[in-house]
């Protein structure tokens, strides 16, 4: 019997295989949701808010064209995204040495986020998507927020935050009066995450000197309220890259593309490897963040 993701976090598998599974299905169906509803989604959060949360070179274009040029940059950066995926254990280390990031940030310069890329914050690759076993902070609904996305753009690396849609349907079927029909209509739909309007650039800083304390988050650029909670998300974007990236860490299981290639390609998407971080955890990185290395 297949259990509603309604009832039960398909990702909460024990099963390694399982979770890499879902974490196709999930590209697939952030990618399918992007390309059918991306353009009215955030012409509609345009015209709600007067401000569209995007890259520097589109929030630069006229009101008109943002949210199509948004629309499309945001397919391409998931077509052509790796998946990566964060046991419980990796999880709780990766918001633990998040939370150390932070501390040393604020303790040296205050609410700053202008600091110097290390080689612990470096991404495994150009562009990825990213699910955590659990929500690392909450959107301004209160939403869990459980995967992130990045990838290229004209300024550095845009960074992006999704919460947990089947929160918001559970929500819907409560303060709404939403059958569980429907809300198992809107997930097949519009997918397992929900769009949260809380991203960022992280901009590499070559001139800056490197750190001897324990790593802080890359630069950032964001609308001013959004500083301070970006600033822990960020971080924790940046220790989960560290546990993907520090020879000996995590256990890292990751799988070739092959077995997901056809429905890949159907769906537009370029098949890429799959990579869940897994216990054992080594302690020491939650110790030592500052002696992490990069792909």
């Amino acid at each position: 019997m297949i259990k509603s993701p309604l009832d039960v976090d398909p990702f909460a598998s024990t099963d390694p295989t399982a979770r890499i599974r879902h974490l196709y299905r999930l590209r697939r169906a952030t990618h399918h949701f992007i390309v059918r509803y991306g353009e009215a989604h955030w012409a509609g959060e345009q015209e709600f808010s007067g401000w569209l949360t995007a890259p520097p070179t589109i929030t630069a274009l006229p009101a008109s064209r943002r949210p199509k040029a948004l629309a499309t940059d945001e397919a391409a950066r998931i077509s052509d995204a790796h998946l990566y995926g964060l046991d419980e254990a990796a999880t709780t280390t990766a918001v633990t040495l998040g939370a150390r990031m932070v501390e040393f940030t604020s303790s040296g310069a205050g609410s700053d986020v202008h600091r110097a890329w290390s080689p612990v914050a470096a991404p495994p690759a150009t562009s990825g998507l990213l699910r955590w076993a659990s929500g690392i902070g909450y959107d301004n609904l209160g939403v869990p927020l459980i995967a992130a996305h990045w990838g290229p753009t004209l300024e550095g690396t845009w960074l992006t935050f999704w919460a947990d849609n089947c929160v918001v349907a559970r929500n819907e079927m409560t303060q709404q009066g939403w059958t569980r029909s429907e809300a198992r209509l809107v997930l097949q739909e519009f997918g397992p995450l929900a769009t949260t309007g809380m991203a960022t650039v992280l901009i590499p800083c070559p001139d800056a000197e490197p750190p001897t304390q324990p790593p802080a988050v890359p630069c950032a650029e964001s609308p001013p309220a959004l500083i301070d909670p970006l600033l822990a998300l960020t971080a924790t974007v940046v220790a989960s890259w560290a546990l993907l990236t520090t020879p000996g860490v995590a256990r890292l299981i990751t799988r070739d593309p092959k077995d997901e290639a056809i429905r890949d390609r159907r769906a537009g998407l370029t098949p890429r490897p799959a990579t869940l971080a897994t216990e054992p955890i080594d302690p020491q990185i939650s110790q030592q963040p500052g002696k992490g290395g990069s792909a």
